[in-house]
């Protein structure tokens, strides 16, 4: 109901042309396609399937010059969990310019087809799945729901996919799977590509080749993989590490040719509308330097344009006009910084696209040049002489311009005539999360004040400040409240969180005031309280699995400096052994300062990369339990009383009647020394 209602209002005001649901065809096979001939009967062993089915193969076929992909999967069906989870065929497809066509969908049982293609079950939907992101793409799903699927069963189907995005203006690129984490029995892979176009081809941890065929018309390229081996990925990896063999195939011979295809989507030929031209003026009037102009462009494209995506056809990868963005007050990525460099132009500030990907990061090295490496745009623009990187879709940041955090994206592909490579972008992030934790004790029965003041930077204030404008202050003083709660027992507001938001530096301090009931523990005779790094220890994860043939992501980038002070009602004597772990990917450290009446402990972490190397990952789990052990300090005080040991009634009758036999012995020897 909430998408139908979102549809037609995007269409009542114009923002696009409605699209009435496509049914797919069905039609005969391409002529063009290879056949496979497959051991259907073959069983496989326990390890062999996943989710109750048995994968027997999957088949993708492409035709460049009819701008078709054609799909075939079969599998069998092993349990009753694979009944329930493989008997619906789904396909989805850009109706703006994609059309689906099904060729055969089968059950072979007991060695007899059984016809499951039914124009009249297929039904068309729109799930738009990524609606939770604020992205729109029209995608449509053909979807048909098997019926009467048994136990034993083989369901094989297949279909084809017409029509290729025309933002790309006929260029052909993808990346064919080698390996997946689930058993496929057999992979069949092909292209057919007219003989006057040019394949640029490279594998990435595999080793298979095509087999190359063809005629003076067309070239031909096939590859078959049988039983590849199953990856499993292990637990916290960096996003960019990807452990599955693939074949990455491309038209584009290098990155320039990547920038000459971006450049002219980027190229506004419509004069600034009335309302963007005054905007513009509005900036230049009440700022009085160029630096607080460029500031100003900026929030205003982070705060006052929403993110909303609408990408169909062209429009995945071409940005609207600047006219339409700013009279619309929303745009995706692409859309925000092509506004946000023509505002930035209009200014006479020399600012430019930047191509990212936010996953795969510096990784896209390795990679064939092509759009499709891409998922993300962002800004760098060039002031006094240096570069800035600036991400219009985050929004609420503060500062000068040179303390405005840009995430760790490592490289990109900007969008300039002069560019021909993809270019390395430095951590533009010097910010840091200082916490001070102050226990004040009146005596050592009666409870804690506890007054913790956190002042956060950089990326770690454009965190909490967009945390603040989501959130209540209540909701935010709640979560506050149960995380030191969760280790101090009995931890209660005692005072309204404060909040200072400095814009000027961008920086942000919250200071909250809390009562701890609980914080000392009398038994047998010892007091005792028991403190903890709590920040810093929400940045030591510990991965499940120790024996590492693959990366370790670490929180990346993560500065933490947390104080906790404790004054006490008399004195005490502290002792204390400085801590300090460093690697190549991290750097701990505590220390501890003391006088009457006051102890301090300090501790410091900061991650130096996003990942510990698998060769380190042993000392990694050895620094971990070394790092967690120096989070905590007890205080103690007193010495614990000891029980008296209560004698048994047996024990002490056997202690008497021994003294009496000793007693005679002795009475007798004097006795008879008497007699002598």
């Amino acid at each position: 109901m909430k998408l139908l209602l979102f549809l037609v209002l995007l269409c009542s005001f114009g923002l696009l042309t409605p699209v009435y649901p496509q049914k797919p065809r069905i039609e005969n096979n391409p002529y063009w396609i290879g056949h496979n001939n497959i051991d259907y009967t073959a069983i496989g062993s326990e390890g062999d399937f996943e989710d109750g089915y048995m994968n027997l193969l999957f088949e993708r076929q492409v035709n460049l010059a009819l701008q078709t992909t054609y799909i075939k999967r079969v599998y069998r069906i092993i349990t009753e969990a694979g009944v329930q989870n493989a008997s619906e065929i789904s396909v989805s497809y850009d109706p703006s310019f994609q059309q689906v066509a099904f060729h055969s969908i089968q059950i072979l049982r007991d060695g007899k087809a059984i016809n499951k293609l039914n124009f009249s079950r297929i039904k068309t939907i729109q799930q738009e799945k990524e609606l939770d992101r604020s992205i729109y793409n029209g995608a449509l799903t053909a979807v048909l729901f098997l019926e009467d699927v048994r136990k034993g069963d083989i369901v094989e189907y297949a279909y084809s996919v017409s029509g290729f995005n025309p933002v790309f203006k006929g260029r052909y690129f993808s990346t064919f799977q080698a390996q997946y984490s689930i058993p496929v029995k057999n992979i069949f892979y092909k292209i057919v590509c007219p003989a006057n176009r040019k394949l640029n081809i490279k594998n990435r941890l595999t080793n298979i080749e095509p087999v190359i065929t063809g005629s003076t018309s067309e070239k031909v390229y096939e590859w078959k993989i049988v039983d590849p081996p199953v990856i499993k990925a292990q637990d916290q990896l960096p996003s960019w590490y990807d452990p599955f063999g693939e074949i990455m195939v491309s038209e584009f011979d290098n990155w320039q040719q990547v920038v000459q295809w971006a450049l002219p989507l980027f190229n506004n030929k419509t004069p600034l509308s009335k309302e963007l031209q005054k905007k513009i003026q509005e900036i230049k009037e009440q700022y009085d330097t160029p630096e607080k102009q460029v500031l100003a462009a900026l929030r205003f494209v982070q705060d006052d344009i929403r993110y909303l995506g609408i990408e169909m056809g062209n429009n995945s990868h071409q940005p609207n006009t600047p006219n339409t963005i700013f009279a619309r007050r929303f745009g995706d990525c692409k859309d925000k910084s092509f506004l946000l460099c023509t505002m930035l132009k209009a200014l006479n500030v020399e600012a430019v696209p930047v191509l990212i990907n936010t996953t795969y990061k510096k990784t896209l090295q390795d990679w064939l040049p092509s759009p499709g490496a891409f998922n993300h745009a962002t800004v760098r623009v060039h002031f006094n002489n240096k570069y800035y990187w600036f991400d219009p879709t985050i929004s609420f940041q503060r500062g000068g311009i040179g303390s405005i955090a840009y995430p760790d994206y490592q490289c990109g592909l900007i969008l300039s005539d002069s560019s021909a490579a993809l270019t390395n972008i430095p951590l533009q992030d010097t910010g840091k999360v200082v916490v001070k934790e102050l226990f004040t004790m009146e005596d050592i029965s009666g409870p804690a004040v506890l007054t913790v003041t956190t002042r956060y930077s950089g990326s770690f204030a454009d965190d909490i400040r967009s945390d603040i404008n989501n959130n209540s202050k209540t909701e935010l003083q709640k979560r506050y409240r149960d995380f030191y709660n969760s280790y101090y027992d009995g931890t209660n507001v005692k005072d309204s969180m404060r909040v200072q938001d400095d814009e000027t530096t961008g920086n942000i301090t919250i200071t909250e005031y809390y009562t701890v009931k609980h914080l000392w523990n009398i038994s047998k005779g010892i007091t005792k309280a028991s403190f903890y790094g709590m920040s810093v220890s929400t940045n030591l994860q510990k991965p499940t699995e120790r024996d590492r043939t693959m990366p370790l992501a670490i929180a990346y980038p993560a500065h933490y400096i947390e104080e906790i002070e404790v004054r006490l009602p008399e004195n005490w004597s502290f002792e204390e052994t400085p801590v300090d772990v460093k690697s190549g990917s991290y750097h701990f450290s505590t220390s501890m300062f003391t006088t009457i009446r006051k102890i301090r402990l300090t501790i410091e972490y900061k991650a130096l990369k996003d990942y510990v190397d698998t060769a380190d990952s042993e000392q990694f789990f050895s620094d971990y339990d070394t790092m967690k052990s120096a989070l905590g300090y007890q205080l103690t005080q007193g010495k614990e009383v000891m029980p008296e040991k209560k004698e048994k009634v047996s024990d002490v009758v056997g202690t008497i009647v021994a003294a009496l036999v000793i007693l005679g012995v002795v009475i007798m020897i004097i006795i008879r020394a008497l007699r002598r």
